[in-house]
């Protein structure tokens, strides 16, 4: 009986030997400079396709959809962009759910370029907003919500539409308050939050909306909930603007 256990350890031992042998690994890597290099030999179906259709496509893209009071730029805490975006995906989920929308979020990450004073086009959009971010609106627990708002706290934050007002502590990085609707978060509460897809999947860490208790989805883009509410504001006569409102403030 020893002498089978001895043999069994043995195997054991050699396998995990052979093992780690086979799943050692060398990378290398380089630096690959993309340029006009690589666009030959160019593949001649791929362009009559892409001449076909691109006089179209560059068309549209230049189509003004609206008018800026002036540039409007992303950065943390909060910001005229950022702030535009919440709030726009908050009267877009408004308009597609029979329960009241609380708040918005959505990621500064996903914001990637400045939008530009005057004349906004349809390409603007997609620069700023180039990402297949899909809205969703789900409901979340208040104390789900709290824990949400701290990791926001220890971390960084995120833009959120201004229904939301926090106070973080910025030697301790803590939570020193939170209001939704002017009203503390209530751990009790079922809260309707509007937000994207990426994020809900855990994305920047924002593993707190994991533990959402119900989810609409809209089958539709952040660039859609801005281009409406562009339209929206243009077919009133109005001009796109923003405002910094105090969102998330900082104190000692």
């Amino acid at each position: 009986m020893l002498k089978k256990t001895v043999i069994l350890i043995s195997l054991v031992i050699w396998s995990s030997l052979a093992i780690a042998q086979v799943n050692r690994f060398e990378y290398k890597g380089s630096r690959v400079l993309m340029d006009s290099t690589w666009n030959t030999p160019e593949e001649p179906v791929v362009k009559g396709i892409i001449a076909k259709y691109k006089p179209e496509m560059d068309k549209k893209m230049q189509e003004v959809i609206g008018v800026s009071v002036k540039e409007m730029r992303s950065a943390r805490p909060e910001s005229l962009l950022s702030n535009f975006a919440a709030d726009a995906m908050v009267d877009f989920a408004s308009s597609r759910t029979s329960r009241k929308v609380d708040f918005a979020l959505t990621n500064f990450g996903g914001i990637r370029a400045a939008l530009p004073a005057g004349n906004i086009r349809l390409y603007d959009i997609y620069s700023v907003f180039p990402f297949e971010n899909y809205v969703v609106i789900l409901d979340l627990k208040g104390k789900t919500v709290r824990a949400l708002f701290e990791s926001f706290a220890k971390n960084r934050v995120e833009a959120l539409s201004d229904n939301v007002r926090l106070e973080i502590d910025e030697t301790d990085r803590t939570l020193k308050s939170a209001l939704i609707n002017g009203k503390p978060v209530d751990d009790n509460k079922i809260y309707r939050i509007v937000t994207i897809d990426f994020l809900l999947s855990g994305g920047d860490n924002v593993v707190a909306l994991k533990d959402a208790v119900a989810i609409e989805e809209t089958g539709l883009l952040i660039r859609d909930a801005i281009i409406e509410k562009i339209a929206t504001l243009t077919a009133k006569g109005e001009k796109i603007g923003s405002v910094i409102s105090g969102r998330v403030k900082y104190s000692d």
